[in-house]
């Protein structure tokens, strides 16, 4: 169960809020306070969960408040209760869970209490999309076993081979045409199936020694390999590709996916076979993060939608419609030094990556906005 402490200068408030929360079973309000002091006094004692805050208070702000309690105890959550829609991205800023305006509508206090439950592991039961992978090919290429050190293969192209296997992987595969992806400047066919061969022994033999879980059979020519070890890029997809295919999406499932894309698959790794693959994963990346974030402006959920808009601009810079949609989110808080920020940045990546400004429809939303 979970233990939350609400803080509020207005005692109507304090008692809607805790009536809305006692019609649940999985939390239980153990201080309810309108003096600041005493909240900080005793929320050590009390040990809680989640803390629900007021912005606008007589003697403190609740975006002060909630950095101290940030800095004193890392594992509470803090959600903002406000009438003031024009905090939203402070708060994001101190790491709020979400930000409620007041008068608080049930569905979406409930829907911010289920993401926290699913998010720290108290939901029904089932595998778990963000637990650590034994084998991680976003952002870099590392495979590991109970999480133990990392298995080094001995050659770069046992491991470029099995890179490439796991991309085709429950597919069977003619040895000429790996050979042609991995050695395409050999010529002569026994040297480069010398080195297949070799190169494959190794891999096999490293994979055994690091108790990987994989079955790699050869019949005439043909190899195929089959995973058991979780795997971010396998989980990636099939929880992105489910999720965009339903009709309504579940935006807690669909964060979980986004958290494992840490970077281009196989990140810092010369592989030019992989280019297709990994410029669809950054598509698929691409299209859930908007997917989500438009989601999350239905709901008017601006911090929600910031966080994700922000982490794909993160890895693509050069998305207009992300940036859009975050200068929007910005322009719709009345958050005219962030917009601004954001916009300078749009301009400095377009004209350092491309030699261009920004497209029109960018360009038109920042006259509007200064």
């Amino acid at each position: 169960m979970l233990k939350a402490v609400l803080l509020d200068d207005e005692k109507p408030a304090l008692t809607v809020l805790g009536k809305l929360l006692e019609n649940r079973n999985d939390v239980q309000v153990v201080g309810a306070y309108t003096d600041p002091s005493d909240m900080l006094r005793n929320v050590k004692g009390l040990v809680p969960d989640l803390v629900f805050l007021d912005i606008e208070m007589p003697e403190t702000n609740g975006l002060e408040m909630a950095a101290r309690l940030r800095e004193q105890h890392d594992n509470i959550e803090v959600i903002f209760v406000t009438a003031y829609r024009q905090y939203a991205l402070e708060a994001f800023r101190v790491s709020a869970v979400d930000y409620l305006l007041k008068p608080v509508e049930p569905e979406m206090l409930h829907q911010t209490i289920d993401r926290i439950l699913k998010r720290r592991g108290r939901s029904t039961p089932g595998p778990e999309v963000g637990s650590t992978p034994g084998i991680v090919c976003f952002g870099g290429f590392e495979i590991s076993k109970n999480q133990q050190s990392p298995i080094r293969f001995p050659t770069a192209k046992a491991e470029e081979l099995f890179a490439y296997m796991l991309v085709h992987r429950n597919t069977t595969i003619s040895k000429w045409t790996i050979c042609d992806r991995l050695w395409p400047d050999i010529l002569s066919p026994d040297n480069v199936k010398h080195k297949l061969h070799v190169t494959m022994h190794r891999m096999k033999k490293t994979l055994q020694e690091g108790g990987i879980k994989v079955r790699i059979t050869s019949l005439k020519g043909y190899y195929r390999l089959e995973c058991e070890e979780t795997c971010d890029y396998f989980q990636f997809e099939q929880a992105v590709a489910s999720e965009l295919k339903a009709a309504r999406g579940d935006s807690d499932a669909l964060m979980k996916a986004l958290g494992l894309y840490k970077g281009p698959l196989f990140a810092n790794r010369d592989y030019p076979w992989c280019e297709e693959e990994r410029e669809r994963m950054a598509r698929l990346f691409a299209g859930a993060s908007k997917r989500l974030a438009k989601g999350y402006l239905e709901t008017k959920q601006y911090p929600l939608a910031a966080e994700v808009l922000l982490s794909l601009v993160s890895y693509d810079p050069l998305d207009e419609e992300a940036h859009e949609m975050l200068l929007r989110i910005y322009q719709e808080l009345q958050d005219r030094p962030s917009f601004l920020a954001h916009y300078e940045k749009v301009i400095k990546i377009f004209r350092e990556e491309l030699g261009t400004a920004p497209n029109e429809t960018l360009r038109g939303l920042a006259e509007n906005f200064r």
